[in-house]
């Protein structure tokens, strides 16, 4: 079965539509990808041109309207900007709807703002395909506020993800030296957090590495690095590390 998504901003010139490219590339079959704006205006050449720089197909991009789209019912819609969100949040309330704000390489005086998005974008839709083809219900989760609370409720988990909003990465003996809880409760905690989506992991030989998921919404982030630094209780130096 196809996974629909959409990608909103306000002019489907840079942003929105890079994320529709990029994700379409690295979707392949498995998803039907589209964006649009609430005030579309046409596509940027540096958009363009830094997609192209990233090896990412361009062919049949266009700024549109949401009104333009041939269809109206999406399993994941993604806003990549806070006034997008506002405006739009509420008319997709039935959907999964994800906040994503993206700073506007438009309004930039980078010389590399658009490969900078490009390169950003690539990596937080990177994650949003993991967690989308583990193909756990569960993962649905990740955008429900109450769910997200209830996680974060329980005293172990909080203090882990509070730890990664300050040490962006850590191994399982590492969390285990800053709880001082036991090596199987902490790993079965860090399971559930990446079970509901907000971890992902690497292995680096024999370690594993859990960090913060780079596709969670926008405010969860923030609640998070917020909760961190007003608790500074929570969070432990870690010095020794994984030998």
């Amino acid at each position: 079965m196809t996974t629909n998504v959409l990608f909103l901003c306000t002019a489907n010139s840079a942003r929105s539509l890079m994320a529709e490219a990029i994700l379409r590339q690295f979707g392949n079959d498995e998803l039907e990808v589209y964006s649009a704006g609430t005030e579309p205006a046409q596509p940027r050449p540096e958009a363009i041109e830094a997609l192209q720089t990233l090896g990412v197909s361009t062919e049949g991009l266009r700024s549109k309207a949401v009104s333009d789209l041939s269809i109206s019912e999406f399993d994941y819609v993604i806003s990549l900007c806070d006034r997008a969100r506002a405006e739009c949040q509420l008319d997709y309330k039935n959907n999964h709807f994800i906040a994503w704000d993206f700073p506007d390489p438009v309004n930039s005086n980078q010389p590399n703002a658009f490969k900078k998005t490009a390169h950003e974008l690539s990596e937080r839709i990177k994650m949003f395909l993991l967690i989308l083809r583990k193909n756990n219900s569960k993962s649905h989760l990740f955008n429900a506020p109450e769910d997200f609370f209830k996680v974060m409720a329980d005293p172990l988990r909080l203090t882990m993800i509070s730890l990664l909003a300050k040490h962006k990465e850590l191994c399982v003996c590492e969390f285990v030296d800053a709880t001082g809880m036991s090596q199987p409760k902490v790993s079965r905690h860090l399971a559930q957090l990446r079970e509901y989506g907000l971890l992902t992991d690497r292995k680096d030989q024999r370690w594993v590495y859990y960090q913060l998921n780079k596709a969670l919404p926008d405010w969860m982030r923030k609640v998070i690095i917020t909760t961190a630094d007003y608790n500074p209780q929570l969070i432990k130096n870690i010095d020794n590390g994984c030998v």
